[in-house]
């Protein structure tokens, strides 16, 4: 993945690179000629199960594709060890989200903790609506700017939640506060990320500005 560009203080990237190893079973040994087994009556043909998998799969396109492609990438689908979707909802754990845009964007980010309880508020500038996915878990809690119902969502996909951010809009969740926040740019147009970090149990206030050209980067 490209290296992204902080405009501040803290820098961090890492990768790992997953290997893949082929086992190739062995060939076969030729058997010498035995007397043919006594006949046996042809077993009964089942008939075919069918999966209704296309309507899943139309749906899972139509609201998430980029977004998790791009996660799994990140993720290391290849590595043994690497974590669920799912697992990303508790205390200390990473939480990832998903930004979709058509032009250069500035989010704005701002996350307040007070022990198990957090909140998070976004915004942004563009002249569009964005679509951002957060973790199912997150809750959506105040909207501003807009009215209440000009955020809408789709439905749940993969433990992903997408919202519909227009132009002017702030949003807050309730969540319990992850670790970290991985974020994924899939949309190949620079993103600007104003972070603000409020932990209210320490009583310290971090700030920070990322850059995000594309591709995937932890904002702390």
């Amino acid at each position: 993945m490209p290296r992204p560009q902080r405009i501040s203080r803290h820098e961090e990237q890492s990768a790992q690179d997953a290997v893949v190893r082929v086992h190739r079973a062995p060939r076969g040994k030729k058997l010498t000629a035995t007397p043919a087994p006594a006949a046996l009556a042809p077993a009964p043909v089942l008939p075919s199960l069918t999966t209704p998998t296309r309507g899943f799969a139309l749906h899972a396109v139509a609201a998430l594709t980029a977004i998790v492609a791009v996660v799994a990438v990140s993720q290391g689908a290849l590595r043994g060890d690497a974590p669920t979707l799912t697992a990303q909802v508790t205390t200390g754990e990473r939480s990832e989200i998903g930004l979709e845009h058509q032009k250069p964007v500035s989010l704005a980010l701002s996350l307040t903790t007070n022990g198990a309880k957090g909140v998070a508020d976004m915004r942004h500038d563009a002249l569009e609506t964005i679509a951002v996915s957060v973790p199912s878990s997150w809750s959506k809690r105040e909207v501003g700017g807009v009215p209440f119902a000009a955020v809408t969502m789709d439905p749940p996909t993969f433990g992903f939640t997408r919202y519909h951010l227009p132009p002017g809009a702030i949003v807050s969740f309730d969540l319990t506060p992850p670790a970290t926040i991985l974020l994924h740019n899939p949309s190949g147009v620079s993103a600007e990320v104003r972070l603000t970090r409020v932990d209210l149990e320490k009583d310290t206030v971090e700030r920070d500005i990322i850059l995000v050209q594309e591709g995937s980067t932890l904002l702390w």
